[in-house]
């Protein structure tokens, strides 16, 4: 697969910014939410209806999910100093999508790690499409 992209390569810096600001809003709660990828650039979050947050998990009803094969996978945060997926997360990764992110504390640029359906962690380039 040398030379060759991943469906998704890329996420825009104001996505990932809101990110981590609604990670910050849902203190000290986990925040989550749907991604939609455009151009191999995931571009907008969807927040679906009756998502539960709590401080041990987040919950995403993925049967809310409108038909879109624009939306490549899930976002969340840990209201904690790690970033790396649980077994919940790896199931959840698993049954949908094949791009996740992951964010921790403080949230910011750097507190982010993505990774693919089976947990492996994976680059996106922060790209400004504005």
């Amino acid at each position: 697969m040398l030379g060759k992209k991943r469906k998704v390569w890329g996420i825009d810096r104001q996505v990932l910014e809101m990110v981590n600001e609604s990670a910050k809003q849902s203190l000290p709660n986990e925040f989550v939410a749907a991604m939609r990828a455009e151009d191999g650039v995931i571009s907008e979050l969807l927040f679906l209806p009756g998502t539960i947050q709590g401080q041990d998990n987040a919950t995403l009803f993925l049967h809310m999910l409108p038909i879109d094969y624009s939306v490549v996978g899930t976002v969340h945060s840990h209201p904690g100093p790690s970033n790396h997926w649980s077994g919940a997360d790896l199931q959840l990764f698993r049954r949908f999508g094949n791009t996740h992110i992951i964010t921790k504390l403080p949230y910011d640029m750097h507190s982010w790690q993505a990774y693919d359906m089976e947990g492996n962690k994976i680059e996106l380039e922060v790209v400004d499409l504005d």
